[in-house]
């Protein structure tokens, strides 16, 4: 039996049990792993503006989706790495409080079982969960829906500079049979990727959406983004229309006009680069007056990169290559020359294509990443 004590879990005969063996080392240390590649897996490069306007080292959350490890492991292996206290509260939600950065969540990532929606028709039916024990409703849908519904871990904010322990934990969770996008065609699993804003600057907030949107068909291409995916809601391209507007020359360091052209144009999270909760941060307001989906936006000074897989069974794939991707967005954003030069290229392109981010700007913004390397 498991040491579990007010829901927290100590670890020796739990482990034993779930197989998991202790690292060399004290919790927290970052173990090693023969790699399967040629080239040593890459380091986590810092963004061009490192610290916020506060002058503190900017921070940035992690949200991996994946199946094939239990809750109780995955929760495990995150203490493995970080430390902290793995605490269960229900069958669907677990978290690791008390490490260095914060909490860690890892939980069902659906509404249904996180909040227990599926009492609601057995409540009507007579039924009362908290009189009766429900465990057998729980492990039979846990059965059913782990096969489709993804585990995640969400980080908590993660100073940029320290960022080197998730690649082990992912190391760990592929060591543990944990399966990625690309291991089933039901799997829509991404892992995103929540950059804390540098300012609060409209200017420079509308600078790093231009960037994006220049090297959105370069990162879907190195990516490798997975069908599945592309045909999801999740991570719809922002329209056409909404990247001619913003990238004009003109377009206005405003914050009124950087939310209320964002909302009219894509008035969801749904997009590679979610925008919504920095918008929310800047004028909640304003955002909540115009947003679909109020009940899923909270507002936070973070960039949410939704765009990348999540293949952490995959030995070649790393958490900081993508990572790195997002910093070349970032450069560029800081690169006020460069940036221009190519929002024109753009705009240009886009007066003699049908569809520019299908026909000809991929090809070219391949050929400029290839040249400013």
């Amino acid at each position: 039996m498991s040491a579990i004590v007010a829901g927290v879990v100590t670890e020796p005969e739990y482990e034993s049990r779930e197989g998991i063996h202790p690292m060399p080392g004290a919790a927290g240390a970052v173990g090693t792993e023969q790699q399967s590649q040629q080239q040593p897996p890459p380091h986590f490069q810092l963004p061009p503006v490192l610290r916020n306007a506060r002058g503190e080292v900017r921070k940035a959350g992690f949200e991996l989706e994946y199946s094939g490890v239990s809750l109780n492991v995955s929760g495990v292996l995150v203490r493995k790495v970080f430390g902290g206290e793995h605490v269960i509260h229900t069958t669907f939600v677990h978290t690791v409080r008390g490490t260095r950065h914060g909490e860690f969540a890892v939980e069902m990532d659906t509404t249904l079982l996180k909040e227990k929606l599926y009492e609601r028709p057995m409540r009507a039916l007579g039924f009362d969960p908290q009189r009766h024990d429900a465990k057998w409703l729980e492990s039979a849908l846990l059965g059913v829906l782990g096969a489709v519904v993804p585990t995640e871990i969400a980080s908590p904010p993660i100073p940029v500079d320290e960022l080197a322990p998730l690649d082990e934990l992912c190391r760990l969770l592929r060591k543990h049979g944990a399966k990625g996008t690309r291991a089933s065609w039901l799997y829509a699993f991404g892992m995103h990727i929540n950059p804390e804003i540098p300012s609060e600057e409209p200017g420079q907030l509308r600078d790093y959406l231009r960037a994006f949107l220049l090297l959105y068909p370069w990162l879907k291409q190195r990516g490798e983004i997975d069908l599945t995916r592309r045909v999801s809601p999740y991570i719809n391209s922002f329209p056409p229309e909404y990247a001619r507007l913003i990238l004009t020359a003109d377009y206005p360091d405003s914050a009124e006009r950087l939310i209320d052209d964002y909302l009219q144009h894509n008035p969801t999270r749904n997009r590679p680069l979610d925008m919504v909760p920095a918008l929310a941060h800047i004028d909640r307001q304003r955002v909540f007056d115009r947003v679909q989906e109020k009940h899923l936006v909270k507002s936070r000074p973070a960039f949410h990169y939704r765009l990348p897989n999540c293949m952490v069974d995959e030995p070649h794939w790393s958490l900081a290559a993508e990572w790195n991707r997002w910093v070349a967005v970032e450069r560029l954003a800081n690169d006020p020359v460069r940036l221009a030069e190519m929002s024109r290229d753009y705009l240009a392109a886009d007066e003699t294509s049908l569809r520019p981010f299908v026909d000809k700007w991929p090809g070219q913004v391949e050929q400029m990443m290839k040249d400013h390397a």
